[in-house]
């Protein structure tokens, strides 16, 4: 469906219409066209749609229209992660939102006097994007000359910072929109499953075919340390020999939490020292209680946070290739790019072998392993088991107790987020009146 905006100011000096309507992609579906024209229609647009639905590959014909009529096109994401993935798929350049807006670590040089110097934006995975920096973009935007197009998926976790600027969007219908509802039938059995635990239903085992599925569902453990073995004994020899996955560029474990036995940063200590032995032959040191591991070479590590004199985002994956002890430096390669990082610089650089379901947003792996526990269920509702699940790719890969699966789909959460995003909140010229 199209959502018109109350008082907003239609957009018809980019494109004719008729023109545009009368060569629209014969393979867009009739969502996709309704989106594809919307784009092509108004001065802002958000188009949100859940998993399978063929929001990438719309935002690429909307990204084309744009550039085969000569107009500049700028691409971005709020996370380094994700604006590669939209520039693989849509093959053109992309940047996060910050270095679109030329953030220095201390102000932005994209603004209302110095906006940006395009004729549209496109903004993928808006359900990242908080109240503040959504703000600092639409203020960099001269809505006279340049049009924006929003794109996310309303079903996800709302963002890390404040706000939720996809709820609010839609709920109060500040801009037109089009939701895309239609799954596309290339999106398989992962897709479906993962939109099944929206309407609270967790799909079994039903692949019959012999090999590699996509769908994995182990929910007979009910004790943690159970868990725990049994991802070490997939990473052992499940995942590679049996699956065919490389257990450190092609899997990533993903868990609700940090701390505990089933959270990210006791998860993260083991699989280190099963990947170094297994990978490298290397005996990793235990860890004191609460101290951080030590980094070794090869290790799968993130950024924590915006590191602007590096040029490394937060969320960035990347991996040790040297460490010189002498100088104390650390070369990782990110997703920016071979990165020299001093050894005082490394508190902001974490292991990165499990990730909560919020810092893998934005991202995607060939296979997800997704933990789902009763002892984590005050975490638990249906959004972040379908953030989680959404992850992957080619195989998602479910471990938990039955209870705690089947609780966590059941329980919807109220967003208790007080925002007030109203139509006093855009620039003049996006809402009129």
């Amino acid at each position: 469906m199209v959502t018109p905006s109350r008082n907003f100011v239609q957009n018809n000096d980019k494109f004719d219409l008729d023109d545009v309507s009368s060569s629209v992609p014969q393979e867009l579906n009739p969502c996709q066209r309704r989106a594809y024209l919307a784009a092509a229609r108004y001065k802002a647009v958000l188009i949100a749609g859940g998993a399978g639905v063929g929001k990438s590959y719309v935002v690429g014909k909307i990204a084309c229209l744009y550039a085969e009529h000569g107009y500049r096109v700028a691409l971005a994401a709020p996370t380094g992660k994700a604006a590669k993935r939209i520039e693989q798929i849509v093959d053109m350049p992309a940047q996060t939102v910050h270095r679109l807006l030329k953030y220095n670590g201390h102000e932005f040089a994209r603004n209302e006097e110095s906006p940006l110097n395009c004729d549209v934006v496109i903004v993928d995975e808006v359900s990242m994007l908080d109240v503040p920096l959504c703000y600092r973009l639409f203020k960099a935007i001269d809505f006279t000359k340049t049009n924006l197009v929003l794109v996310g998926d309303h079903n996800q976790l709302p963002p890390v910072g404040p706000g939720n600027i996809i709820r609010d969007i839609l709920s109060n219908g500040l801009l037109p929109t089009v939701i895309l509802d239609e799954v596309v039938r290339q999106a398989g059995l992962l897709k479906e499953n993962s939109i099944a635990i929206l309407d609270g239903r967790v799909a079994g085992n039903t692949e019959t075919d012999e090999g590699r599925k996509s769908w994995y569902l182990v929910d007979k453990y009910t004790e943690q340390t159970d868990i725990l073995n049994f991802i070490m004994l997939m990473y052992e020899k499940i995942l590679d020999e049996k699956l065919g996955y490389h257990i450190v560029n092609s899997v990533q474990l993903l868990a609700p939490m940090k701390k505990g036995l089933l959270g990210v940063d006791n998860l993260n200590i083991v699989l280190q020292r099963l990947i170094q032995k297994k990978c490298h032959g290397v005996d990793v040191d235990d860890v004191p209680a609460g101290r951080r591991p030590r980094f070794y070479l090869h290790d799968k590590v993130i950024q924590l946070r915006n590191n602007y004199d590096l040029n490394v985002m937060n969320g960035s994956i990347g991996t040790i290739e040297s460490y010189d002890a002498d100088a104390g430096v650390y070369t990782i390669l990110f997703d920016e790019g071979e990165t020299q990082v001093e050894r005082d610089d490394m508190k902001d650089v974490a292991l990165a072998y499990a990730l909560t379901f919020h810092k893998s947003q934005g991202s995607e792996y060939e296979c997800g392993i997704v933990i789902v526990h009763k002892s984590q269920s005050f975490m638990h509702h249906r959004n972040l088991f379908y953030t989680g699940v959404t992850r992957a790719k080619k195989t998602a890969i479910i471990i938990g107790d039955r209870w705690g699966i089947r609780n966590c789909a059941k329980h919807k959460i109220t967003d208790r987020r007080r925002t007030f995003l109203s139509l006093e909140g855009f620039p003049r010229e996006v809402a009129a009146g």
